[in-house]
């Protein structure tokens, strides 16, 4: 989104001084077919829709491809898209600090923790490096780190997205429930 880019990528006294500069540079963009846009996703419950750029994707996956974008501007963590790791496919791949990194979005408060999930953590197993896991809520995140509990050989982390807006030093929680950074 717009908002995204201006966060990331702009400088300025203010957001909306750097909104205004990343809407001015993506008009451009989209002129010399540079940009593409994909959808509209609506992030809040009251409020303008925001036009999506970026690469193809289904409709359907419109937001999900939101989430991943505000997890790298949050983080700072440039993810590599579309990169198998041990037998999963994650969200995205990244580096810190010589940490190697899979990162999940759990958009979907439906997928059932049993059986999904379950098999979702098994196929991570001889994956040598953090699993970061960030789900919307608490209480979607409590039921997931209670479904990794049998898959202690795996270093899976669990946050929300307002513990990574909210800048805390140690946002992630291992499937214990020990704070920790990565």
């Amino acid at each position: 989104t717009t908002a995204q880019f201006a966060r990331r990528f702009f400088a300025g006294r203010t957001l909306e001084a750097r909104k205004k500069k990343a809407s001015r540079w993506l008009a451009d963009q989209r002129r010399r077919r540079r940009v593409n846009v994909v959808g509209v996703v609506q992030r809040r419950d009251t409020g303008r829709p925001e036009v999506v750029h970026g690469r193809r994707c289904k409709p359907t996956e419109v937001e999900h491809e939101v989430m991943v974008a505000e997890f790298e501007v949050l983080t700072g963590i440039r993810l590599e898209r579309s990169k198998k790791r041990a037998r999963a496919e994650p969200d995205g791949t990244g580096e810190r600090d010589g940490q190697r990194l899979a990162i999940e979005i759990d958009n979907s408060g439906k997928m059932t923790v049993k059986k999904q999930m379950t098999a979702k953590w098994k196929r991570y197993e001889g994956f040598a490096g953090f699993v970061l896991v960030v789900a919307h809520d608490e209480s979607r995140m409590h039921r997931l780190r209670e479904s990794a509990t049998e898959f202690r050989d795996i270093s899976l982390l669990f946050t929300t997205f307002d513990r990574l807006r909210a800048g805390e030093p140690e946002p992630w929680v291992d499937w214990c429930g020990n704070k920790t950074a990565v």
